[in-house]
């Protein structure tokens, strides 16, 4: 990304667009319809990325495309040197497994591997053939206009779009394409068709009920999303639009229904292999089925005249039964409680505000050479004073034991001597063994060659 001279793409199409246009051109003399259909995978895995980079996992790659692992780098490398792929990361073996849990890893979590990462560029001369006027460099140049060329281009473009779709609407469509129109719907021009011209040109003042519910904004988008669903679960819906099916089943909707109870309603219908219009099959359905009773009355339900507090009198007595409620516990919190409550609350705080705050004194705590010279007071406090209790007497402020009794023994006394005897008692083993060792050793000396030692009696 860093040494590009290729642009940033963002749209799968384009890059598709420039793969087909540099192999094309034969920039390379190893690109071929391998190298567009790899170029092809890789822009199904751009959509899924907001920047327009993509993973490429070499094996899963050529799993996809039914080739061997060297066939895949060989054209991955050409898209790299065409200049349509610039590296963002490159893969490694190093187990991510490891990474993702730390210490917690085990042998059960297995291994993978990191994969390579993609960025889809434009090289410079594409843009330039398509006439496009780019500024800056690398991969965060950005086109901010045509050329001349490019304005020819876009121009003969859009008359080639113009002149197809002319084309379409005049090319007559068979009658599997046509959508059957309701004859309900139909405006009539030209004539009265059976019908007089006073009645078709006039306005009619139809009564609309006063109890009809009023669709929202927020129940179209409901019911829209309910049909798209039912196109999902249901076989045959499916080619139909969402907006129209909506609006077909929309009292059935206000009644009540979900989308998994009009699926299971759909699915027991018997429908022929095609429909060309499955919503008006479905308002067809819902009236025949309505009709001979089969289905239940799906009318908006009118609102009763009880829920609606048109002169706000349920809500003035909600009110009043409010005040009667919490009135006189409020009245006696104000008169009686609040004032000897805010008298103690003054109280409290003028007392914490005149009392001095506590200088901190550490205990249990003294500089290193303050102890050390305490302890080495002998002539002090005496010899059979200890360093504990010298300590413990400095850090409670009490008075030092000068002297004990003499009489009295001191309790590590016994074990000290023991010690003591051990140790001497030690070192006379240490002398005896070394006397016998150099005994042995005269003796071994002087031995015969019969093992007789000379002089021994």
């Amino acid at each position: 990304m860093t040494t590009t001279a290729s642009r940033q793409l963002r749209r799968a199409d384009d890059f598709r667009a420039a793969a087909t246009f540099m192999v094309g051109a034969g920039f390379h003399p190893r690109a071929g319809r391998t190298t567009l259909r790899l170029a092809e995978v890789f822009a199904a895995r751009m959509e899924r990325s907001r920047g327009g980079t993509f993973a490429f996992n070499i094996a899963a790659t050529a799993r996809e495309l039914g080739l061997q692992r060297r066939a895949v780098l060989n054209h991955a490398k050409i898209l790299r040197e065409l200049g349509l792929t610039a590296y963002v990361e490159h893969g490694s073996r190093t187990n991510a497994q490891r990474t993702r849990h730390g210490a917690a890893w085990t042998q059960e979590h297995g291994y993978r591997g990191t994969g390579t990462i993609f960025a889809a560029v434009a090289p410079p001369i594409w843009d330039e053939a398509m006439g496009r006027r780019i500024d800056g460099t690398g991969y965060q140049a950005r086109p901010v206009g045509v050329t001349e060329k490019g304005r020819a281009r876009a121009v003969a473009e859009a008359s080639k779009k113009a002149s197809a779709r002319a084309h379409r609407r005049s090319t007559p469509c068979t009658p599997s394409l046509v959508v059957p129109q309701d004859h309900r719907q139909l405006k009539v021009e030209r004539g009265s068709n059976y019908t007089s011209r006073t009645r078709a040109t006039g306005r009619k003042n139809i009564p609309k009920p006063s109890n009809q519910h009023r669709t929202t904004v927020a129940d179209c988008a409901h019911g829209i999303a309910i049909a798209e669903q039912l196109q999902n679960e249901v076989w045959w819906l499916h080619r139909g639009c969402a907006r129209r099916l909506a609006y077909v089943l929309r009292p059935l909707i206000a009644a009540g229904w979900t989308w998994q109870s009009l699926a299971a309603e759909l699915r027991t219908w018997g429908v022929p292999g095609y429909l060309r219009d499955p919503a008006a099959y479905v308002r067809h359905e819902l009236t025949r089925l309505q009709q001979h009773g089969h289905l239940a009355y799906t009318g908006t339900p009118a609102l009763r005249d009880d829920q609606v507090d048109e002169d706000g009198t349920r809500y003035q007595a909600m009110l009043r039964a409010r005040h009667e409620h919490s009135d006189p516990a409020w009245q006696r919190y104000a008169e009686q409680l609040r004032p000897e409550l805010r008298r103690r609350l003054q109280e409290a705080r003028s007392a914490v505000s005149e009392t001095p705050v506590p200088e901190y004194q550490p205990w249990l705590r003294e500089p290193e050479e303050v102890h050390l010279q305490s302890v080495s007071l002998e002539a002090a406090y005496g010899p059979d004073v200890s360093p504990r209790e010298i300590y413990a007497a400095r850090a409670y402020n009490r008075p030092v034991p000068l002297r004990r009794e003499a009489a009295l023994p001191l309790p590590d006394q016994g074990w000290l001597e023991h010690l003591r005897d051990e140790t001497e008692a030690k070192r006379a083993c240490a002398v005896l063994q070394a006397e016998l060792d150099n005994w042995e050793a005269e003796q071994a000396s002087t031995a015969g060659p019969h093992g007789t030692v000379r002089g021994q009696l």
